[in-house]
């Protein structure tokens, strides 16, 4: 057996360098990977905490279910107090509908979780007692960014316009 030259060595420390090289960009890939996963989980966790924390106020604060059931009876019985209270409760709802949406256009929410998120949303702002008007979306559009609410007046109100727009 010979001895190997120099140059031999380094062809062969070239190659193992070049290796390693390509199992650590691998390595980096699978924790990127990993880091997305839990990224969107814990994204889709967010959302349905602050959805789980709203709907909770419901059960602990029995004026708020009370509001609720004026609004399935007739909204004009609501007094000024509780209008402001109403509004606040679909604004928090609409947040977490633009806290979903963002996630998933930064490709952080999961795409089944999105569409669920949406479904329900649309459902709900579009009938029953969390309806919202065309103008009250309107005068509340300043506070989303133009994506969103083109995406909201194409769900529920099927005009799909530019905030900048009209």
């Amino acid at each position: 057996m010979r001895k190997l030259s120099l140059t031999e060595w380094a062809q062969i420390g070239e190659v193992v360098g070049m290796v390693a090289v390509v199992f650590s960009l691998l390595m980096v890939v699978y924790s990127i990977n990993q880091n997305t996963i839990a990224l969107r989980g814990s994204n889709a966790n967010l959302i349905f905490e602050r959805h789980a924390e709203l709907q909770a106020l419901f059960i602990a604060d029995e004026s708020l279910s009370a509001i609720v059931v004026k609004k399935r009876n007739s909204a004009d019985e609501l007094t000024a107090t509780e209008v402001i209270r109403w509004e606040k409760y679909t604004l928090n709802l609409l947040d977490i509908w633009a806290m979903a949406y963002e996630r998933n256009f930064e490709d952080l929410l999961p795409a089944h979780e999105w569409t669920a998120w949406n479904t329900y949303f649309v459902s709900t702002f579009r009938a029953g007692d969390e309806k919202i008007s065309e103008s009250r979306w309107d005068d509340n559009k300043d506070g989303y960014g133009e994506s969103f609410w083109n995406h909201v007046n194409d769900a529920l109100f099927q005009r799909l316009r530019h905030a900048s727009g009209e």
